[in-house]
């Protein structure tokens, strides 16, 4: 039964009721034994189903659009009893230097109401397990008094912002208002609760305020139980149902758990479906989806990890979409319209005076608090008379009129639901009317403030605005006038290229050549990549040349997991400075070269652009194909939310996860369905679940013979056999994994450690002994590589050179770090034997960053070229214009420095220098003053 029901519920192997059948009739004919009905099996996994509880609730617009969703609440509960998920759960925002997940960015950590986090905290390593609630009063282990303001994670630990308080001889409290402290977590000892029992609590009369609120109001909703607020990105699109180029629209809305780390969320294991109508907008199924977002809306939960109850509540934290939903979200009017812009006002097609800011405002707003008293021919007079008609106003003024007239037939007007006073024939006349009208400016008042305050919550969106925007104008632009020859010639020098370390699937040049009208985002993140050290004056000019060296560098930082704003706001304006030069009118034209400049501000306010990248919502949407075209096309979206709901119901219970039986006890599913995940590649990939740690670092594969035949033409005389190992026959290896756990192969490029230097090379052999077939280090033969002063001229980027004659035995436990490294082709055909582009790796280990010569975006980071402030420069630094200087940049930006290591110095050492003096290579500034922090290798 189990075996049926998994080939059911695979998201991307979609079975019909008669492909079932079939199997099963199969199964039968085979004598398999115990092989249910195709009916017997259908009931199981409706009790089942049942018994799990996730359920599909109905739901109608505002227009009588029907729509069935699985709610936000009921998804995300899941996560708590999800054993391979609840460990990875974060739940207060975190402050660092370098932000690379969500609770690390300026709105988690800045932005967000105090009232809107995760009000409680709890020591669960400690034995009492007190709960920690903010606004109360709290004692520390050393006496003193506190009220904690906020929970956060500082140095990996949890900390308060807390008000001090002091308590006088007569037992009153007075809470030091003017200053906020900082308390460690642990440091916590007895909570409100603790302190009630000791005696009353008073505060001084000034401050009786704080009385009410404690205890705090959730303590009394959670009765004992732990209390967490999760934030999620909803994410909606228009998506065809249909698998055929007829086009059969549906409106989806999917979420993710931003509670989880970015390493997860970009696994479709951990997407979740929400809802899909033909018919109802994805605003309207955003409102029935906000309505699990609500302060008192609190779900109950099992963690598997504290082994009990526990509440949640939900908060919406950002919006990503594609540029047409993202104007139907804002309600603005879209790229081709004169004011396109979602973020700034800029538009029109003619120069002319300036409208005043303020008073535009202004004649809007009004317009919009008219509009909310449910009267459109007021709101078309006061048009005509401002001549102020803006479109995204006049989308929300329809909006508040409709809803308007709603309210106030319920609250006014309905002799069942309106105000108790107007059902009162006592009240009469004047008084009547002022009842009337205080309830007609109460909903004038609500409705504006729920329209005005939107948030500003849709960042710029990688894969539409860079790789199908950007990346997309500028291969177009180069490509354009390419004759047979030419293509011919790039696609020969694309395939050519090395891809080792770049985490990209097979070029395919020949491919992107031929159909260059018609790539999709996989086939431009390759190109932003690789295109630049394929180019020369044969197939571009140098303008366009330039142009691809800014548009990379963007790419590189947009894609890292943390960068300067500063440095991305100087990119961004080169990009825009060098189209500018190839072709001003594209800035104007193209609405994604326009919000370019917006993506600093993102990133600051949501962290790196990936975290909020929308690819893996994009490649779901084959999953919502599929169970579209095998609904019952009767009620889609009903059937699709119950198909999908089931998915999750299996997902869950094969990962062993917990639910409520019908007998009312918390169960999960038996430790041989359980292992069939965790054990079972096959299921793991179907599900698009990823185990962690897929290769640990030091560990390595075969691929005998003694020293000197193992090392064949890598073998020198100064390469000693390891004494404990002298005389065995050793095995060659196929590949070693890095510290950063990406495996490294034979002519890999790599980090490694030679003593107290870190050193830059590039792995000639893998070798194991044959008496230690089981051990957890291998040996590495290694050819190594400095980096002169001078960057290269044309690419204005570092140079690796070789090292004559040194050849290095690294003994290997994990510590390499693979590194991408491009071969320099001129035009005269010589070969440079250079590397072209700076790599930043992160040491997990000790936060440190590591930069090389390699190729640009991939698994690993990258740092950009910098100048002697260890800044990135613009690209005319004498001239910045309206960009600023990189001073005032950093001043406006402000963010730690760069590591020391090849960051801030310009290096000017020749190939042939090197050759002549190879001791020079052991001087290579920046690589003996990083020593304070553990070695990448």
């Amino acid at each position: 039964m189990f075996m049926l029901d998994q080939l059911d519920n695979n998201p991307r192997l979609r079975l019909s009721d008669d492909q079932m059948k079939a199997i099963i009739w199969t199964m039968k004919e085979s004598g398999t034994p115990n092989v249910p009905s195709f009916f017997s099996f259908r009931k199981m996994q409706k009790r089942l189903a049942q018994e799990f509880g996730l359920n599909p609730r109905h739901h109608t617009s505002s227009l009588d659009n029907q729509f069935h969703m699985n709610h936000p609440n009921d998804l995300l509960r899941l996560d708590f009893a999800n054993p391979l998920v609840r460990e990875y759960l974060h739940f207060y925002p975190e402050i660092t230097t370098t932000i690379s997940e969500s609770w690390q960015a300026a709105k988690w950590v800045n932005e967000i109401e105090d009232d809107d986090l995760s009000p409680m905290w709890a020591d669960w390593e400690g034995a009492s397990h007190r709960h920690f609630y903010v606004k109360e009063l709290a004692q520390c282990g050393d006496g003193k008094y506190c009220v904690p303001l906020k929970w956060f994670v500082f140095n990996k630990k949890i900390h308060c912002n807390a008000y001090l308080v002091t308590r006088e001889l007569s037992g009153i409290f007075t809470v030091e208002q003017h200053e906020i402290i900082r308390v460690l977590a642990t440091d916590l000892r007895y909570n409100f609760l603790d302190l009630q029992q000791q005696g009353e609590i008073r505060f001084s009369g000034v401050q009786n305020a704080f009385q009410p609120h404690m205890p705090h109001p959730v303590r009394t909703t959670a009765q004992g139980k732990p209390v967490f607020l999760l934030r999620i990105m909803p994410w909606a699109d228009d998506v065809s149902g249909n698998r055929s180029k007829q086009y059969n629209a549906h409106k989806n809305i999917y979420l993710a758990n931003l509670n989880l780390p970015h390493k997860l969320l970009s696994q479709e294991y951990f997407v979740r479906f929400c809802a899909t109508s033909q018919h109802a907008s994805s605003l309207k199924q955003f409102d029935a989806l906000a309505g699990d977002c609500t302060q008192a809306d609190w779900t109950t939960a099992y963690d598997c990890k504290l082994q009990q109850e526990v509440l949640f509540r939900i908060g919406i934290h950002l919006l990503p979409a594609d540029n047409p939903q993202q104007a139907e979200t804002t309600s603005t009017s879209g790229s081709s319209a004169n004011f396109w812009c979602r973020e700034d006002d800029s538009g029109g097609s003619a120069p002319g005076k300036p409208r005043t800011p303020e008073d535009t405002v202004a004649k809007i707003k009004e317009q919009i608090k008219v509009a909310c008293l449910g009267v459109a021919g007021d709101v078309e007079d006061l048009q005509t008379e401002s001549g102020v008609k803006d479109k995204t106003a006049v989308h929300w003024m329809k909006l508040l009129i409709e809803r308007a007239r709603q309210e106030q037939h319920e609250r006014v007007y309905n002799h069942d639901t309106r105000d108790p006073r107007l059902n009162d024939t006592r009240i009469e006349g004047p008084a009547r009317q002022a009842i009337k009208d205080s309830i007609l400016t109460k909903i004038q008042e609500e409705l504006y403030a729920w329209v005005i305050m939107q948030p500003p919550e849709r960042p710029c969106e990688i894969l539409h605005t860079i790789l199908l925007g950007e990346d997309k104008y500028v291969w177009h632009e180069t490509t354009k006038l390419w004759s047979a020859e030419q293509c011919a010639l790039f696609a020969a020098r694309l395939q050519s290229a090395s891809i080792d370390g770049l985490n990209l699937a097979s070029l395919r040049s020949r491919y992107m050549v031929q159909y260059k009208k018609s790539l999709i985002g996989k086939h431009f993140k390759a190109l932003q990549q690789l295109s630049i050290f394929q180019l020369d004056s044969k197939l571009c000019s140098g303008p366009l040349f330039e142009l691809w060296k800014a548009n990379g560098l963007l790419g590189a930082l947009l894609w890292q997991a943390s960068s300067s704003q500063s440095d991305l706001t100087i990119a961004t304006n080169n990009v825009l400075d060098r189209w500018a030069i190839v072709d001003p009118t594209r800035i104007t034209q193209k609405y994604k070269l326009h919000v370019l400049p917006h993506s600093p501000s993102a990133v600051r306010r949501f962290g790196p652009a990936p975290l909020y990248a929308t690819e893996i919502f994009e490649c779901w949407n084959s999953v919502f194909r599929l169970c579209s075209v095998l609904s019952n096309h009767q009620a889609p979206s009903l059937d699709i939310a119950t198909t999908l709901a089931d998915m999750e119901r299996f997902k869950h219970q094969v990962s062993g996860g917990w639910w409520k039986s019908a007998n009312g006890h918390w169960t999960q599913a038996g430790c041989k369905i359980r292992k069939f995940l965790t054990e079972n590649k096959q299921l793991q990939r179907r599900l698009g679940w990823t185990a962690d740690h897929l290769f640990k670092p030091g560990q390595w594969q075969f691929t005998s013979s003694d020293w000197k035949n193992a090392l064949g033409s890598a073998w020198d005389m100064s390469l000693a056999e390891p004494l404990e190992h002298q005389g065995m026959n050793w095995h060659g290896c196929k590949y070693v994994v890095a510290r950063s756990e990406d495996p490294c192969f034979p002519q890999s490029w790599v980090f490694f450690s030679e003593g107290a230097r870190v050193v830059a090379g590039r792995i000639s052999k893998i070798l194991v002994p044959e008496s230690n077939q089981s051990a957890t280090e291998a040996v590495v033969a290694v050819q190594e590589f400095m980096i002169p002063d001078a960057p290269d001229a044309r690419f204005e980027m570092p140079l690796c050179c070789p090292v004559s004659g040194f050849l290095d035995v690294v003994r290997h436990s994990g510590g390499t770090c693979p590194v991408p490294v491009r071969r320099d082709e001129r035009d005269d055909g010589a070969h440079g034997g250079v590397a072209s582009v700076v790599v930043e790796v992160p040491d997990h280990r000790t936060d440190a960053w590591w930069c090389l010569a390699g190729a640009s975006k991939s698994r690993l980071e990258l740092f950009p070229i910098t100048d002697d402030s260890g800044r990135l420069s613009p690209i005319h630094p004498k001239a910045c214009g309206s960009h600023g200087r990189l001073e005032d940049l950093s001043a406006t930006f402000p963010h730690p420095p760069p590591p020391p290591f090849l960051s801030a110095k310009k290096y000017r050492v020749s190939k042939s220098c090197a050759q002549s003096d190879p001791s020079r290579a052991h001087q290579v500034h920046g690589i003996h003053q990083h020593q304070t922090s553990t070695p990448m290798v």
